[in-house]
Protein backbone atom coordinates (compact mmCIF):
# COMPACT_ATOMS: atom_id res chain seq x y z
CA UNK A 1 0.00 0.00 0.00
CA UNK A 2 1.38 3.54 -1.14
CA UNK A 3 1.27 5.84 1.43
CA UNK A 4 2.43 9.61 2.10
CA UNK A 5 2.49 10.38 5.56
CA UNK A 6 3.42 13.16 7.41
CA UNK A 7 5.67 12.14 11.02
CA UNK A 8 3.69 13.80 14.55
CA UNK A 9 7.58 12.63 15.93
CA UNK A 10 8.04 9.01 17.44
CA UNK A 11 7.13 10.72 20.77
CA UNK A 12 8.43 8.45 23.59
CA UNK A 13 4.56 8.40 24.83
CA UNK A 14 5.85 8.11 28.27
CA UNK A 15 8.13 10.83 28.80
CA UNK A 16 4.90 14.00 28.13
CA UNK A 17 6.89 17.02 29.87
CA UNK A 18 4.57 19.43 31.54
CA UNK A 19 5.32 21.66 28.95
CA UNK A 20 3.94 19.64 26.27
CA UNK A 21 0.42 19.00 28.34
CA UNK A 22 0.07 22.43 28.66
CA UNK A 23 -0.06 23.22 24.52
CA UNK A 24 -2.66 20.33 23.99
CA UNK A 25 -5.48 20.98 26.29
CA UNK A 26 -6.85 17.66 27.98
CA UNK A 27 -9.93 16.38 26.22
CA UNK A 28 -13.51 16.27 28.69
CA UNK A 29 -14.61 12.85 29.97
CA UNK A 30 -17.68 13.20 28.97
CA UNK A 31 -19.20 10.25 30.85
CA UNK A 32 -18.20 10.42 34.24
CA UNK A 33 -21.05 11.56 36.83
CA UNK A 34 -22.04 7.61 38.61
CA UNK A 35 -24.69 9.89 40.61
CA UNK A 36 -28.34 8.06 40.21
CA UNK A 37 -26.35 5.38 37.44
CA UNK A 38 -24.84 3.40 40.16
CA UNK A 39 -25.41 1.96 44.09
CA UNK A 40 -23.40 0.15 46.19
CA UNK A 41 -23.19 -3.47 46.44
CA UNK A 42 -22.36 -6.24 48.36
CA UNK A 43 -18.59 -8.43 46.82
CA UNK A 44 -19.87 -11.98 45.52
CA UNK A 45 -18.06 -14.50 47.14
CA UNK A 46 -16.89 -15.90 43.62
CA UNK A 47 -15.30 -12.55 42.86
CA UNK A 48 -13.28 -12.43 46.57
CA UNK A 49 -11.78 -16.02 45.76
CA UNK A 50 -10.74 -15.19 42.54
CA UNK A 51 -9.05 -11.69 43.75
CA UNK A 52 -7.39 -14.13 46.51
CA UNK A 53 -6.47 -17.09 44.81
CA UNK A 54 -4.45 -14.42 41.75
CA UNK A 55 -2.87 -12.63 44.47
CA UNK A 56 -1.55 -16.17 46.46
CA UNK A 57 -0.93 -17.81 42.96
CA UNK A 58 1.00 -14.80 41.08
CA UNK A 59 4.87 -13.90 40.60
CA UNK A 60 5.84 -11.58 43.74
CA UNK A 61 7.09 -9.20 41.18
CA UNK A 62 3.48 -9.43 39.89
CA UNK A 63 4.60 -10.12 36.07
CA UNK A 64 1.90 -9.98 33.61
CA UNK A 65 2.10 -13.18 31.35
CA UNK A 66 1.04 -15.24 34.57
CA UNK A 67 1.97 -18.72 34.91
CA UNK A 68 -0.90 -21.21 34.36
CA UNK A 69 -2.20 -21.67 37.90
CA UNK A 70 -2.29 -17.35 37.70
CA UNK A 71 -4.00 -17.20 34.71
CA UNK A 72 -7.00 -20.01 35.77
CA UNK A 73 -7.81 -17.98 38.89
CA UNK A 74 -9.20 -15.41 36.90
CA UNK A 75 -12.17 -15.20 34.99
CA UNK A 76 -11.91 -16.19 31.80
CA UNK A 77 -13.14 -13.55 29.93
CA UNK A 78 -12.27 -10.01 29.12
CA UNK A 79 -14.40 -7.93 30.82
CA UNK A 80 -16.53 -5.05 28.69
CA UNK A 81 -14.44 -2.05 29.75
CA UNK A 82 -10.25 -1.17 30.33
CA UNK A 83 -8.63 0.43 33.42
CA UNK A 84 -7.24 3.62 32.83
CA UNK A 85 -4.46 4.91 35.28
CA UNK A 86 -2.58 8.55 34.91
CA UNK A 87 0.73 7.82 36.92
CA UNK A 88 1.84 11.02 35.83
CA UNK A 89 -1.04 12.98 37.74
CA UNK A 90 0.03 13.66 41.24
CA UNK A 91 -3.30 12.77 42.35
CA UNK A 92 -3.48 8.91 40.47
CA UNK A 93 -6.10 9.53 38.56
CA UNK A 94 -7.78 6.28 37.50
CA UNK A 95 -10.97 5.15 35.96
CA UNK A 96 -12.80 1.72 34.64
CA UNK A 97 -14.29 2.74 31.31
CA UNK A 98 -16.55 1.09 29.48
CA UNK A 99 -16.42 -0.56 26.07
CA UNK A 100 -19.49 -2.30 25.84
CA UNK A 101 -22.99 -1.52 27.02
CA UNK A 102 -22.85 -2.75 30.39
CA UNK A 103 -26.14 -4.20 31.29
CA UNK A 104 -28.72 -3.23 34.41
CA UNK A 105 -28.01 -4.90 37.34
CA UNK A 106 -24.47 -5.68 36.64
CA UNK A 107 -21.71 -5.31 39.29
CA UNK A 108 -18.49 -3.68 38.69
CA UNK A 109 -15.96 -4.48 41.96
CA UNK A 110 -12.78 -3.20 42.59
CA UNK A 111 -9.51 -4.91 44.29
CA UNK A 112 -5.85 -4.04 44.71
CA UNK A 113 -3.08 -6.57 44.85
CA UNK A 114 -0.35 -4.97 46.56
CA UNK A 115 3.44 -6.69 46.13
CA UNK A 116 3.86 -8.97 48.72
CA UNK A 117 1.16 -11.24 47.72
CA UNK A 118 0.13 -12.26 51.33
CA UNK A 119 -3.48 -10.14 50.45
CA UNK A 120 -5.91 -8.50 48.46
CA UNK A 121 -7.87 -5.10 49.22
CA UNK A 122 -11.60 -5.30 48.35
CA UNK A 123 -11.96 -1.46 47.65
CA UNK A 124 -15.62 -1.56 46.27
CA UNK A 125 -18.66 -2.90 44.41
CA UNK A 126 -21.40 -1.17 42.44
CA UNK A 127 -24.19 -2.03 40.62
CA UNK A 128 -25.47 -0.70 37.31
CA UNK A 129 -28.83 1.06 38.23
CA UNK A 130 -29.12 1.44 34.25
CA UNK A 131 -27.61 -0.01 30.73
CA UNK A 132 -24.51 1.71 31.28
CA UNK A 133 -23.47 2.86 27.22
CA UNK A 134 -19.78 2.72 25.98
CA UNK A 135 -17.88 5.49 27.31
CA UNK A 136 -19.22 5.29 30.69
CA UNK A 137 -16.39 5.97 33.11
CA UNK A 138 -16.57 4.74 36.68
CA UNK A 139 -14.20 6.10 39.01
CA UNK A 140 -11.88 4.01 40.96
CA UNK A 141 -11.66 3.86 44.48
CA UNK A 142 -8.12 3.95 46.59
CA UNK A 143 -5.26 5.07 44.75
CA UNK A 144 -5.91 8.66 45.74
CA UNK A 145 -6.84 8.48 49.52
CA UNK A 146 -3.73 5.37 49.54
CA UNK A 147 -1.32 8.20 49.02
CA UNK A 148 2.33 7.49 50.41
CA UNK A 149 1.10 4.28 51.85
CA UNK A 150 1.77 2.11 48.37
CA UNK A 151 4.65 -0.86 48.68
CA UNK A 152 7.38 -0.98 46.43
CA UNK A 153 6.78 -3.26 43.91
CA UNK A 154 4.40 -3.97 41.03
CA UNK A 155 1.09 -3.48 42.25
CA UNK A 156 -1.73 -4.33 40.49
CA UNK A 157 -5.07 -2.96 40.31
CA UNK A 158 -8.04 -5.59 39.57
CA UNK A 159 -12.50 -4.69 37.96
CA UNK A 160 -14.24 -7.97 38.14
CA UNK A 161 -17.44 -7.84 36.04
CA UNK A 162 -20.43 -10.18 36.67
CA UNK A 163 -23.33 -9.74 34.46
CA UNK A 164 -27.11 -10.41 35.39
CA UNK A 165 -26.82 -13.98 33.98
CA UNK A 166 -23.73 -14.72 36.08
CA UNK A 167 -20.89 -14.60 34.00
CA UNK A 168 -17.55 -13.02 35.39
CA UNK A 169 -14.81 -11.53 33.47
CA UNK A 170 -11.63 -9.61 34.74
CA UNK A 171 -9.82 -6.39 33.50
CA UNK A 172 -6.41 -5.95 35.57
CA UNK A 173 -3.54 -3.57 34.98
CA UNK A 174 -0.44 -3.22 36.93
CA UNK A 175 1.62 -0.13 38.02
CA UNK A 176 5.13 0.16 39.95
CA UNK A 177 5.09 2.25 42.94
CA UNK A 178 7.10 3.05 45.86
CA UNK A 179 10.46 4.03 44.27
CA UNK A 180 9.57 0.72 42.23
CA UNK A 181 11.52 0.30 38.39
CA UNK A 182 10.34 -2.04 36.01
CA UNK A 183 13.71 -3.78 34.15
CA UNK A 184 13.71 -5.30 30.72
CA UNK A 185 12.22 -8.65 31.63
CA UNK A 186 9.56 -7.28 33.57
CA UNK A 187 9.02 -4.58 30.22
CA UNK A 188 9.17 -7.97 28.40
CA UNK A 189 6.23 -9.40 30.02
CA UNK A 190 4.35 -6.17 30.36
CA UNK A 191 1.50 -7.22 27.22
CA UNK A 192 -0.32 -5.29 25.92
CA UNK A 193 2.68 -2.23 26.19
CA UNK A 194 2.90 0.72 24.51
CA UNK A 195 6.33 2.16 23.58
CA UNK A 196 5.69 4.95 21.24
CA UNK A 197 3.05 6.09 18.21
CA UNK A 198 3.43 7.82 15.41
CA UNK A 199 0.49 10.02 13.26
CA UNK A 200 0.17 9.49 9.40
CA UNK A 201 -1.85 10.46 6.52
CA UNK A 202 -3.22 7.67 4.08
CA UNK A 203 -5.37 7.79 1.10
CA UNK A 204 -8.73 9.72 2.64
CA UNK A 205 -7.21 8.25 6.42
CA UNK A 206 -5.63 9.94 8.92
CA UNK A 207 -3.87 7.38 10.92
CA UNK A 208 -2.40 6.20 14.50
CA UNK A 209 0.28 3.73 14.75
CA UNK A 210 0.89 2.19 18.01
CA UNK A 211 3.86 0.74 18.54
CA UNK A 212 4.72 -1.67 21.68
CA UNK A 213 4.04 -5.45 22.42
CA UNK A 214 0.84 -7.04 21.60
CA UNK A 215 -0.84 -10.33 21.08
CA UNK A 216 -1.50 -11.11 17.50
CA UNK A 217 -4.87 -12.39 16.45
CA UNK A 218 -6.88 -11.11 20.33
CA UNK A 219 -9.81 -8.97 20.72
CA UNK A 220 -8.15 -5.40 21.22
CA UNK A 221 -9.56 -2.11 22.80
CA UNK A 222 -8.59 0.84 22.17
CA UNK A 223 -10.05 3.83 23.92
CA UNK A 224 -9.06 7.62 23.64
CA UNK A 225 -9.98 9.23 27.63
CA UNK A 226 -13.49 8.10 26.80
CA UNK A 227 -13.63 7.73 23.20
CA UNK A 228 -14.06 4.08 22.23
CA UNK A 229 -12.62 2.49 19.12
CA UNK A 230 -14.88 0.88 17.16
CA UNK A 231 -13.29 -3.13 15.94
CA UNK A 232 -13.65 -1.98 12.37
CA UNK A 233 -11.22 1.53 12.87
CA UNK A 234 -8.25 -0.91 14.64
CA UNK A 235 -6.25 -2.85 11.95
CA UNK A 236 -3.53 -5.39 13.81
CA UNK A 237 -1.24 -6.37 10.93
CA UNK A 238 -1.48 -10.06 10.55
CA UNK A 239 1.08 -11.73 13.02
CA UNK A 240 2.24 -8.86 14.52
CA UNK A 241 3.19 -8.44 17.75
CA UNK A 242 4.89 -4.90 17.70
CA UNK A 243 2.07 -2.37 16.29
CA UNK A 244 -1.54 -1.40 15.99
CA UNK A 245 -3.15 0.67 13.33
CA UNK A 246 -6.48 3.18 14.26
CA UNK A 247 -8.42 5.01 11.15
CA UNK A 248 -8.80 8.46 13.50
CA UNK A 249 -11.49 9.50 10.77
CA UNK A 250 -13.36 6.05 11.92
CA UNK A 251 -13.67 6.63 15.59
CA UNK A 252 -17.17 8.72 16.48
CA UNK A 253 -16.50 11.65 18.62
CA UNK A 254 -12.89 11.92 17.82
CA UNK A 255 -11.86 15.61 16.26
CA UNK A 256 -9.00 15.25 14.10
CA UNK A 257 -8.90 19.12 13.82
CA UNK A 258 -7.71 19.97 17.53
CA UNK A 259 -4.71 18.95 19.16
CA UNK A 260 -6.01 17.62 22.26
CA UNK A 261 -4.47 15.13 25.02
CA UNK A 262 -5.96 11.92 25.71
CA UNK A 263 -5.08 9.01 28.12
CA UNK A 264 -4.45 5.95 25.17
CA UNK A 265 -5.45 2.67 26.53
CA UNK A 266 -4.69 -0.59 24.90
CA UNK A 267 -6.84 -3.58 26.49
CA UNK A 268 -6.12 -7.38 25.33
CA UNK A 269 -6.69 -10.71 27.04
CA UNK A 270 -8.11 -9.16 30.03
CA UNK A 271 -4.91 -6.77 30.98
CA UNK A 272 -4.53 -2.84 29.72
CA UNK A 273 -1.48 -0.51 29.40
CA UNK A 274 -2.34 3.12 29.43
CA UNK A 275 -0.20 6.11 28.39
CA UNK A 276 -0.58 10.02 28.40
CA UNK A 277 -1.19 10.94 24.32
CA UNK A 278 -1.05 14.21 22.51
CA UNK A 279 -2.86 13.83 18.95
CA UNK A 280 -1.95 16.51 16.93
CA UNK A 281 -3.40 17.47 13.73
CA UNK A 282 -1.55 17.34 10.50
CA UNK A 283 -1.95 18.53 7.12
CA UNK A 284 -1.51 16.13 3.97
Amino acid sequence: MTRSYWLAGAAACLLLTPAMAERATRAERVQAEMAGKVVKAKFTESARTAARSFALARNKRGLRQALAEERGALPPFMAPGVIQINLFDSGREAFFVLTETLPKRSLVQFFILPPDQEQEWALEALEADEDLPPGFSFFLPGLKTLGDFWQSGLTTYLVIVQTPDGRESASLTDFAAKGYFRDIVDVDYMIPGINWWRQFWSGSGHWLEINGRFLPGEKTYVVFEDIIVPPDAIVQPQGSRDAILIDLTRVPNFDVTLMKGYLLTVGQDRWTDTAPFRFTPLRR
